[in-house]
């Protein structure tokens, strides 16, 4: 039990969403299942060992088959290359070496042939081009004049006296040089005229060749002469092939190949091998020796290449279609808890008109329907806090009227223009409260304002009007610090700002001016002039629009103020 809750505790310290600790030990166990699950096909399912064993050897040995022929026809594909090249003839029929060099090296260095003679029609060295055994792809050894050791092989007689045989006039063999034993291809290279003028000889080293076998077919490779001895192989110490062995490949050609009888005969490090032996030819029927393709007996628990490949693409299918069922398994369960968590970011930057759908009946539905319900209480709360506030500042508002008993009512009046005007104008719904908190408070800042200058009957001095004028600092300093007022500051600090830039407290200029301020310039200005004053009487309304033309482009925003003029004389 200690160890499942420290377990538990461990998990969920772990730095990872709800919907990944819910896929992550699903997908775990699901892998294992799955491996498991593809080690016992392996096992149990397919072929017997020793069946499954021989198939592998017989597929080895047929694709080694196949990559001798292909390394053949390559080579052949070369020496075409070079025979048909422009200049190489005339080079060739002329002994030039540096020519030959220059017209042929880009052809072996693209195909990467490892070795390329040319002979003259006497079977004498021309130029002799060798890749450095260990170099780069480019490091090549040439070699010009004299005899070669070419001119007595079988095969090359062959390609100089122009026989024929029924693949071709193409010829191969194996030749031991002093580089190694290799084997090449030979043909004969004709002028223009179709005049005879040399041999071109395209080879390959057999190390290079066991190598490239074994790297396909994984298994070990050997050549052996027809007296059992290694020509070349991968093993690092090979062992002679017994004569017994030696006579039953030739004695039994007609059979394709058989397993080496004695796999004690090729033991090598401790680990015995099973060898399939069957003879080398070129060119279709030219045998030169025997070819071993080998494998250790501890390649018995694996299974074909075909088997391999089936195995991991079913396994991968399977681990894939896991996957994708477990993701989704995990986005139906964590869904409504992603839900509640994008709804608790949305009400925590202040969206408390968020409601989150249920869409189970188990314990997340208790939990979003208590979420909703916790969220209807939060929203009812902060409107009666908003009510609560709102009446205070009514009450602000009252409280200044009685202050200054000649603009009784301006207040309401000036409030319901504002929002008339402001939706008229296009100001999005959202900022309306705002404005209507900004209308009623436009004059608060007039509270820090003497009586005596603010009840004043007459005009007042230049000292009086500089302090009346402070009103909108006021307005600020008494409201900057409450949060919820905030966005309403500023019509009471930015109402009498003049569109020219010659308005108080700051001075600010066009469209420096808050929007809002600069309307409400506009509805202060009309309730002003078109209401009695105990100084003067209410202006007429031609008397009014008149006024407010006059101060468009000094006082006003011209852009406002015409569509301000067309909403109050319609």
């Amino acid at each position: 039990m200690n160890l499942t809750v420290t377990f538990s505790k461990a998990f969920n310290k772990l730095p990872l969403n709800i919907r990944e600790k819910v896929t992550l030990p699903y997908l775990f166990l699901s892998i294992i299942l799955l491996f498991g699950a593809a080690y016992v096909v392996t096992q149990v399912v397919f072929d017997t060992v020793e069946e499954r064993f021989t198939n592998q050897l017989v597929e080895a040995g047929n694709l080694a088959a196949t990559r001798m022929v292909e390394e053949e026809n390559q080579m052949l594909k070369v020496l075409r290359l070079l025979a048909y090249s422009k200049g190489v003839p005339e080079a060739l029929g002329q002994a030039e070496p540096e020519a030959l060099r220059t017209l042929a090296f880009g052809t072996i260095l693209n195909n990467q042939q490892k070795a390329v003679e040319f002979l003259d029609v006497n079977g004498n060295r021309v130029l002799s081009i060798h890749h450095i055994e260990g170099g780069k792809v480019e490091d090549y050894n040439f070699s010009t004049g004299g005899m070669s050791i070419f001119a007595d092989q079988d095969f090359v007689k062959n390609a100089i006296l122009q026989q024929n045989d029924k693949r071709g006039d193409k010829f191969a063999g194996k030749v031991k040089t002093d580089q190694g034993d290799y084997l090449y291809v030979a043909g004969p290279v004709y002028s223009p005229d179709n005049e005879m003028v040399g041999v071109i000889l395209v080879g390959t080293p057999l190390t290079s060749l066991v190598r490239q076998i074994r790297e396909e077919t994984l298994a070990q490779i050997t050549l052996y002469d027809f007296q059992g001895g290694i020509l070349a192989s991968t093993f690092t110490s090979p062992t002679n092939l017994p004569d017994q062995e030696v006579r039953n490949v030739l004695l039994n050609q007609s059979n394709a190949s058989f397993i080496r009888a004695d796999s004690r005969d090729l033991n090598i490090r401790n680990i015995g091998y099973r060898e399939l032996l069957s003879t080398w030819e070129v060119r279709g029927d030219v045998e030169l020796g025997i070819i071993g393709v080998a494998l250790g007996e501890t390649f018995l628990v694996s299974t074909t290449n075909v088997t391999r490949i089936q195995i991991t693409v079913m396994t991968g299918l399977l681990l894939l279609l896991v996957i994708m069922f477990g993701i989704n398994l995990s986005i139906l369960i964590t869904h409504p808890i992603m839900e509640l968590v994008n709804a608790s970011k949305e009400v925590k930057d202040g969206n408390l008109n968020i409601q989150v759908k249920t869409v189970s009946k188990d314990e997340l539905a208790l939990l979003t329907e208590n979420f909703n319900q916790m969220i209807e209480s939060m929203r009812d709360s902060k409107n009666k806090i908003m009510e609560s506030y709102d009446s205070t500042l009514e009450g602000w508002s009252k409280a200044l009227e009685y202050r200054n008993e000649e603009t009784k009512g301006h207040t309401d009046r000036v409030k319901e223009m504002m929002m008339k005007s402001a939706k008229a104008l296009g100001i999005d719904e959202s900022r309306m409260d705002h404005i209507r908190r900004g209308a009623l408070l436009h004059d608060i800042g007039k509270m820090g304002i003497p009586d005596m200058i603010l009840n004043k009957p007459h005009s007042l001095t230049e000292e009086e009007q500089e302090i009346m004028q402070l009103h909108p600092v006021y307005a600020c300093e008494m409201l900057k610090d409450i949060d919820f007022l905030k966005p309403a500051l500023t019509i009471p600090y930015c109402h009498h700002e003049h569109w020219d830039g010659s308005g108080y407290p700051r001075g600010l200029k066009g469209e420096e001016i808050p929007l809002e301020a600069r309307i409400f310039a506009l509805v202060d200005a009309w309730d002003a002039i078109t209401t009695d004053r105990p100084y003067r009487d209410a202006m007429t309304r031609n008397e009014a629009v008149n006024t407010i033309r006059q101060e468009i482009g000094t006082h006003f925003d011209p852009g406002i103020a015409e569509r301000f003029l067309e909403l109050v004389c319609p």
